[in-house]
């Protein structure tokens, strides 16, 4: 679930442009108003949108970089999107991370790191890359403009995840992306009824996105947005990226 708030920054906008200090008390300020406004319904909330507040021209760089460090954030122009991963969240981001470092054992797999594209910065939830970004990429990756993943894993936030790849895929032309989806409830997700069975490759791909989760959204590399393939999750399936 996401929510906005950005009529205080757009109030600041009017008094001049920030430090990197000045911007990061204002993003503060406002992510407090937010939590005052949630209420007992929204406790699934998971992403935040605000306006980035107005940063000087000459430290703008650097400030983001210290805003990405601070808030976990995403930014698309004047938008910034901060994620709250829950236990769970993070759990299965580990999973991911495990298993594609066991099968991608040459490749570097990293989790929630920036990634810069089209001007823009995103933070895939777990990135692949078969050539390690530069030393001054991984250390300041949004001065340095550190490239997007090979193989972009986005999980749980489905509508914000659809909406990034939506945006980021025509300029990822080498990229591979992929949207898991699974149920966040209070009962309990159901065992494998069979752990020593074999795996096996998932066939009959969907063209629409199944109504409930758990499922998999599949673009190869190429791929328009709207050839996605869907994927009704079962234990003991797999799908060959």
């Amino acid at each position: 679930m996401a929510t906005t708030l950005s009529e205080n920054a757009n109030e600041s906008s009017s008094s001049g442009r920030l430090n990197s200090g000045q911007a990061i008390d204002q993003i503060e300020e406002e992510l407090k108003l937010v939590r005052e406004k949630v209420s007992d319904d929204d406790l699934d909330l998971d992403i935040v949108e605000i306006d980035l507040p107005p940063i000087k021209a000459k430290k703008r760089e650097k400030a983001l970089e210290a805003i990405h460090n601070i808030f976990k954030a995403e930014r698309i122009d004047d938008k910034l999107f901060i994620k709250f991963n829950g236990v769970m969240k993070e759990e299965i981001h580990l999973a991911l991370n495990d298993s594609l470092r066991q099968q991608l054992s040459s490749w570097l797999v990293l989790n929630d790191v920036v990634s810069v594209v089209n001007h823009n910065e995103f933070r895939p939830d777990v990135g692949g890359w078969s050539t390690r970004p530069t030393r001054q990429q991984r250390i300041a990756p949004i001065i340095n403009s550190s490239p997007p993943p090979l193989l972009w894993i986005e999980a749980k936030d489905r509508d914000n995840a659809l909406n990034k790849i939506s945006y980021v895929q025509p300029y990822c032309q080498n990229t591979e992306f992929v949207l898991i989806s699974i149920p966040f409830g209070t009962s309990p997700f159901r065992t494998n009824p069979n752990p020593n069975a074999d795996s096996v490759v998932a066939t009959a791909p969907r063209t629409s996105r199944p109504s409930r989760a758990p499922y998999l959204g599949h673009w190869t590399v190429g791929t328009a947005f709207n050839a996605v393939q869907w994927y009704k999750m079962q234990w003991n399936e797999h799908i060959i990226l």
